[in-house]
């Protein structure tokens, strides 16, 4: 139960903090006269350093086992990079939607006549915008506790064999 609320206490705040400096951010942008929409992603990195240094100094990351929390990050990254999106979605002439992660999405590119996987539709230039949704939560919940479970199991089964 306490990962379960860590997990949401991090996305809350992770929101709270996206919004605000999503905001800063383009504001700053906008007002030196660059688009800021083709810049938002930098407010990502901005919230995912602040939310690293909140956690280390406030100590909040011990209830995650860290080798857990690392492959559980890692296969997230790791699927949604190597799974295709084999249905995009048609939205105009030209441009579809196509979604990422596994097994909730958890990443939107829209984008003129893309490709099915990430990489190569994030390196191709013709991105027109993207969405981030609430599936990594889901996705994070899910392979943490699937791991979590291979591990006790298997502690525990080489803790019978020794006896």
């Amino acid at each position: 139960m306490k990962i379960l609320l860590e997990s949401l206490r991090f996305t809350f705040i992770f929101f709270i903090l996206l919004t605000i400096v999503g905001v800063v951010n383009y504001l700053i942008l906008s007002s030196i006269g660059i688009n800021a929409e083709n810049y938002g992603w930098i407010a990502i990195i901005y919230v995912f350093v602040i939310l690293y240094f909140l956690y280390k100094h406030k100590g909040w990351s011990s209830v995650y086992n860290p080798k857990i929390l690392w492959t559980s990050v890692g296969f997230i990254v790791l699927l949604s990079l190597l799974i295709p999106d084999l249905t995009p979605e048609h939205l105009h002439t030209t441009i579809y939607a196509y979604s990422f992660g596994f097994p909730f999405h958890i990443f939107t590119l829209y984008i003129d006549n893309g490709s099915n996987f990430l990489l190569s539709n994030i390196f191709s230039g013709g991105i027109t915008g993207w969405n981030m949704s609430m599936g990594i939560l889901g996705n994070f919940i899910l392979f943490y506790f699937f791991f979590r479970f291979i591990l006790l199991e298997f502690t525990n089964n080489a803790a019978n064999e020794v006896r």
